[in-house]
């Protein structure tokens, strides 16, 4: 069994390094900064005439993305994915996320610097909690057997909606710049396709050494 499908592997790698040079280019282009750049500046004015009505319920929403509720969901995929035989999904839900998170709380934020009032906020915490949870949930629908394309699909589509609902939620409600929400999912789905791949060649590995033993 493998995490990812041969036809997704070279998308998979071009995803890690779009990241990186995602992240990368951010991080040098806002290092150190304490307010909006010209593009969270249009975006988030535009965002905040749109939906600054709908700001109470969008901050309801952004409970979602607490680390307590991440941590929830993670810890029933690994129970799931060991009771299933499956270590190899234990292993993404636990190395991806934690890799993410700690990437940008114990790196990235510190050494970026940006400020959103008086806190960090490159990348986006919640936004890579939440990205990091729903990237290992589709990299395990992507694998998934048995499931129609049209239950795929609509899997697909509701872990997009709640990660836009939830990058949404933190720019009306005035808790991060659009990048910082950017930054924060393409480092969370850089990180748990790196990770994916990882896993696999470790199963291949291993798959490999007991076929020639």
């Amino acid at each position: 069994m493998r995490l990812l499908p041969p036809q997704a592997r070279r998308p998979a790698v071009g995803l890690v390094v779009l990241s990186v040079v995602v992240v990368a280019l951010g991080a040098a282009l806002y290092h150190g900064e304490r307010r909006a750049g010209r593009l969270d500046d249009a975006v988030d004015d535009w965002l905040f005439t749109i939906f600054g009505r709908d700001r109470a319920p969008l901050y309801q929403l952004l409970h979602v993305a607490d680390l307590p509720v991440v941590i929830a969901v993670l810890a029933v995929v690994l129970v799931a994915a060991l009771m299933r035989g499956r270590p190899d999904i234990a292993a993404l839900a636990v190395i991806g996320p934690l890799a993410a998170i700690g990437l940008t709380e114990a790196v990235l934020k510190p050494l970026v610097q940006r400020r959103y009032n008086f806190f960090l906020s490159y990348p986006s915490g919640h936004t890579v909690g939440t990205l990091s949870e729903c990237a290992v949930l589709g990299v395990i629908l992507l694998g998934a057997a048995g499931l129609t394309l049209a239950l795929r699909v609509a899997m697909g589509v509701l872990l997009l909606a709640v990660c836009g609902t939830v990058m949404l939620a933190l720019i009306v409600d005035g808790f991060h710049y659009f990048t910082d929400t950017v930054a924060g999912a393409f480092l969370s789905v850089g990180v748990v396709a790196l990770t994916a791949l990882a896993v696999d060649a470790v199963t291949r590995r291993r798959v490999g050494a007991a076929a020639q033993g």
